[in-house]
């Protein structure tokens, strides 16, 4: 289950698992190695007559494949398989039901709350690495799309193959799995919609092993559950078509930053003010961290040449930056300079090659703010808490949505994507690396971060930045009913679910 998420490079670090090895503790974990080693003795001769890789508990290759972007909670799967077939999907799902374990397809392994590795000890993970067929149809303007893409890669296939591409996210190595099917938010959805807008067909393995095509007219209740709630609740995704969109012209970067915390206010004063009208051609992010640094990056989808009048009503109400960035580029290039990379890097960096996953652990949360924004009450409250915290190893990101957004011209109703009126989104992170003995306060420390934003904002939160502590009804809103009820239809026996999964009632 992937999710759109940028922390930034330099602050990743790799955890060192701790485990003590007192008393009840080290009783449950034997329990639980114990029963992990009996679902992987089930699921070998099973698993092994559709001939897919596989891995499991012991082994080198298995302790490589539970590495994943969140290292808080380090579940330990009963097997991972790594199919490249339809078939060898039908088989897994087959196998995880007679052995009695858990499912959990995985993309690229970002999920906020480690739900690619199940949500808890013991499932069978299914790694849709091995899933990359793609085509383009310049006719249409589609591209059929395996479910184990990663974001960088598919950037660059899609702009070999004709200069297009999807309104994805920023961090390359995402999953486009994960990250379509739970909305999709990146640097040109504003103008282009949502990831899971453009998502036109679906191919699904339901749970009794059926093949089903999703779309506006082929099971429909279906395809209006996937775009926006479809991470392992129904079924697993083995291959999408987008609609994709040229991106042929210039393109441009900007990038605005101020280091003194008494300028935090006035900045994001004038983001969101700005934010409410701004055209659809510019998408962007404002950050804001404790060491008192902010900034606004963006995309405009023209020339450098008439990007100033689009940025006046924010420069003249915000304070004079410290530093700026306003860079000319091609698509591709910017996909590049999103990810953190000089603008004139090898554009064959984008496949990942020898790429290993950064990692953290973190606690994080998110919330919806409609427009006008928030008060100026609510402004102080947020600023407040940001700064009043144990750590400064936190961020917090404003996505731009706004009434101007192709996001916000589809009705609530439309898919399980219900967060159709929003101005921005927050995205509030704190991490604590290998230190465990911060991770109560952090965790603390963005609770009462949400807990001051919240009454000043909506009930909403993003799915992909998924938080075990929230109700779905903030995922899924009014959507929630139908999610149900399509639940009981295409998976009447819960065979998929995690912690946070569409539930039977």
């Amino acid at each position: 289950m992937g999710s759109y998420t940028r922390l930034r490079m330099n602050i990743f670090v790799v955890y060192c698992c701790v485990l003590l090895a007192i008393g009840a503790s080290a009783a449950e974990d034997q329990i639980s190695a114990s029963r992990r080693s009996l679902a992987a003795a089930d699921l070998k001769p099973c698993l092994s007559t559709a001939k897919a890789r596989t891995a499991y508990p012991g082994s080198q290759e298995y302790e490589n494949a539970r590495i994943v972007f969140q290292l808080r909670n380090r579940y330990a799967p009963a097997a991972f398989v790594f199919p490249t077939t339809v078939a060898q999907v039908q088989n897994a799902i087959a196998c995880s039901i007679k052995a009695g374990v858990g499912i959990a397809p995985r993309g690229g392994g970002h999920s906020f709350e480690d739900y690619s590795l199940g949500g808890r000890d013991g499932v069978l993970v299914v790694d849709m690495a091995g899933f990359t067929g793609f085509s383009y149809d310049r006719t249409t303007q589609t591209a059929v799309v395996g479910a184990g893409w990663r974001l960088g890669p598919l950037y660059l296939a899609l702009w070999n193959a004709g200069k297009v591409t999807i309104p994805a996210g920023n961090c390359v190595s995402v999953g486009i799995a994960g990250h379509a099917l739970g909305g999709g938010w990146g640097f040109s959805s504003r103008k282009f919609g949502l990831v899971a807008d453009n998502i036109l067909e679906a191919q699904v393995v339901l749970a009794n092993g059926t093949v089903v095509t999703a779309n506006k007219s082929k099971n429909p209740d279906l395809y209006f559950a996937l775009r926006g709630a479809g991470a392992n609740s129904f079924g697993i995704v083995t291959q999408f078509k987008f609609q994709v969109h040229d991106v042929s012209f210039p393109v441009t970067h900007f990038k605005y930053t101020w280091t003194t915390k008494s300028q935090q206010f006035q900045n994001f004063k004038a983001f969101q003010t700005w934010g409410v009208n701004v055209p659809a051609e510019i998408s962007a992010s404002f950050y804001l961290d404790p060491f008192g640094n902010s900034n606004i990056e963006g995309t405009y989808l023209g020339p450098k040449s008439k990007l100033a009048p689009l940025l006046t009503t924010f420069l003249q109400n915000a304070a004079r930056p410290a530093s700026t960035s306003v860079e000319e580029l091609n698509w591709i290039q910017l996909i590049l300079v999103n990810a953190g990379k000089p603008s004139n890097t090898d554009p064959n960096y984008l496949k990942l090659q020898g790429f290993q996953l950064p990692t953290n652990t973190f606690k994080a949360k998110s919330i919806f703010v409609n427009a006008p924004g928030l008060s100026d009450a609510g402004v102080n409250a947020m600023i407040k808490a940001m700064n009043g915290g144990p750590t400064q190893k936190a961020y917090f990101l404003y996505d731009l949505f706004g009434k101007q957004s192709a996001i916000n011209q589809v009705p609530r109703s439309a898919t399980s994507f219900v967060h159709r009126s929003s101005l921005f989104t927050i995205q509030a992170v704190a991490y604590w690396g290998n230190n465990a003995g911060e991770a109560a306060g952090d965790t603390a420390y963005i609770n009462n971060y949400y807990q001051s934003v919240r009454p000043y904002a909506t009930s909403e939160a993003y799915q992909n930045y998924i938080d075990r502590d929230m109700p779905l009804s903030a995922y899924y809103g009014s959507n929630l009913g139908a999610l149900i009820t399509d639940k009981k239809k295409w998976d009447p026996k819960n065979v998929f679910n995690f912690p946070q999964s569409i539930p039977l009632k």
